[in-house]
């Protein structure tokens, strides 16, 4: 009976060995990867608001984005979570979800607005979530002439008690494609009144003289980032080459200036036209003999 008792406590320890390791390789198999998401609110003024969301994970021991995952977005307010819509992101794990108005989102006693992205978890990630909390500011821009010198004049306000915004950084650059160029000082803070004065400089180019100004309070804890668009017809305008469909050195092939493809030709002609008349001749002697 002691043999038997034995065999049989044996086979169980074995037996839960067993099943101890089926169930740490099945955990170890569906271990899930832990997102991270990043939200940042900006305002244009007179446009929109939005959110620029960008999720990523710690993948194989390196950080890369998560692409195709659906975000939900909400506000909250008095600890509830009111939905505002959802976003998806892109091949990058970027994504942009266009706000509604603020009067429609509520804000806390002390004007704060707080945002929540939630992504609810799948197969492959955990579930996760980031929170935004932003008060609204204005921007209020105005061009000026002095000593025939133009500036850009941009005053910063809090939107609840219109209080200005003291000792702000403001940045004030031109519109670009690729990046907006900055004018001024590196660093414009605002006075006592809220506000800056730029000087623009001349002989900046621009569409038809039209210079698209942008004053920007870039990534503020409070504020998020609020940017006011100018249109200033104070440039030089831009003169379009026309020329590109002319016969010239810079155009495609077919448009070759006819000097050179007459040079050309002619070069061609002097070079194997000699050649060609020595090999005529040595097939004449050949065949003469």
């Amino acid at each position: 009976m002691r043999r038997r008792k034995l065999n049989l406590s044996g086979l169980q320890f074995r037996l839960w060995l067993f099943f101890l390791a089926v169930f740490s390789m099945s955990v170890y198999g569906q271990e899930k990867n832990r997102v991270r998401i990043k939200a940042d609110y900006v305002k244009v003024m007179n446009s929109q608001s939005y959110l620029n969301i960008g999720v990523i994970s710690r993948i194989e021991r390196q950080m890369q984005s998560v692409p195709d995952i659906e975000l939900e977005v909400y506000y909250e307010h008095e600890n509830e979570e009111f939905p505002l819509g959802s976003a998806t992101t892109d091949m990058n794990g970027d994504a942009t979800f266009i706000l509604p108005s603020l009067a429609e989102i509520k804000a806390d006693s002390t004007g704060t607005y707080t945002l929540g992205v939630a992504f609810g978890g799948n197969e492959s990630f955990r579930r996760g979530s980031r929170s935004v909390s932003f008060k609204d500011a204005i921007i209020k821009t105005e061009l000026l002439e002095k000593d025939s010198t133009n500036y850009i004049k941009a005053t910063l306000t809090h939107a609840l008690d219109s209080m200005p915004l003291v000792k702000s950084l403001v940045r004030v650059q031109v519109q670009r494609l690729i990046r907006p160029l900055k004018i001024g000082e590196d660093f414009n803070y605002t006075d006592e009144n809220g506000t800056i004065l730029v000087p623009v400089e001349e002989g900046i180019p621009g569409p038809e003289g039209i210079l698209t100004l942008e004053v920007v309070l870039p990534d503020s804890d409070d504020f998020g980032t609020v940017k006011a668009i100018t249109e200033a017809p104070i440039g030089v305008p831009i003169v379009k080459d026309n020329s590109f469909n002319e016969r010239s050195l810079w155009a495609p092939r077919d448009r070759t200036p006819y000097f050179i493809l007459i040079f050309t030709i002619l070069l061609l002609l002097f070079t194997w036209g000699p050649i060609l008349y020595l090999v005529r001749n040595l097939y004449k002697i050949y065949k003469s003999q």
